[in-house]
């Protein structure tokens, strides 16, 4: 007579539950695992702050293209961006401008937010021609991008003095690109938080393509960021 043989046991329902619980503790614990290891990825490469470069101290009262006199200390508690600028200039300012004119499409509606470009030589550009130079950039009346002039030693004694920029150079007539080619001013754009400290310096416009890219990259960011925590 064959024997049959005897038949697997089947585990009880309370051996399957403590199973399938050890199983979700553990699918539990490798998802908490991958939580906190990308979270401390994140904080650990976490960009810094913008640095801390020194307090803006000096004022500038110009005309703005409107012809109404404007002053910066009415800015205080907004995120400011600063740059020189000359209508004629055949060297960095168009990307200065181009970049200047990103920052404004992407931040003009937020009310803590402004930018302010400054002749370089205010006896040529003129709040007419600063007028004109705007409209065609397409910048509205109403964004908040001031366009200054004034007297020469004001705009250099705030641009050298108060954002610590190198202050305006004459251009050899035997170097200059043409005519209006008449001085080498310093291209960097310069980030002014709410509280009136200098947070940082831009080379937008650099002989390497991928260095210039990497501080547009970067003054977008800082500029977010400042808006967003004003503690910063």
């Amino acid at each position: 007579m064959t024997s049959v043989p005897n038949e697997p046991s089947r585990p009880s329902p309370k051996a399957l539950a403590l199973f399938w619980a050890v199983i979700g503790g553990i699918v539990l614990l490798i998802l908490a695992g991958s939580f906190w290891l990308r979270h401390s990825l994140a904080v650990s490469f976490e960009e810094p702050p913008p640095p801390d470069l020194g307090n803006l101290e000096v004022e500038l009262e110009g005309l703005e293209r409107t012809g109404l006199p404007v002053n910066t200390a009415t800015l205080h508690g907004k995120v400011r961006v600063f740059a020189h600028l000359y209508t004629v200039c055949p060297h960095g300012c168009a990307a200065v401008l181009a970049e200047m004119v990103k920052l404004n499409e992407r931040f003009r509606g937020n009310p803590y937010f402004h930018q302010i470009s400054i002749a370089v030589i205010p006896e040529r550009d003129s709040p007419e021609l600063f007028k004109a130079h705007a409209e065609a950039l397409a910048v509205r009346p109403t964004d908040p991008w001031w366009f200054l002039t004034g007297k020469r030693e004001d705009m250099e004694q705030f641009m050298v003095e108060g954002l610590k920029l190198e202050r305006p150079k004459p251009i050899p007539p035997e170097e200059r690109l043409n005519p209006l080619d008449l001085y080498e001013h310093d291209l960097r754009i310069v980030l002014v938080d709410r509280r009136g400290t200098i947070r940082g310096y831009y080379s937008v416009f650099d002989p390497s393509d991928e260095l210039a890219k990497l501080m547009r990259e970067k003054l977008q960011r800082d500029v977010q960021r400042l808006l967003e925590n004003p503690t910063l």
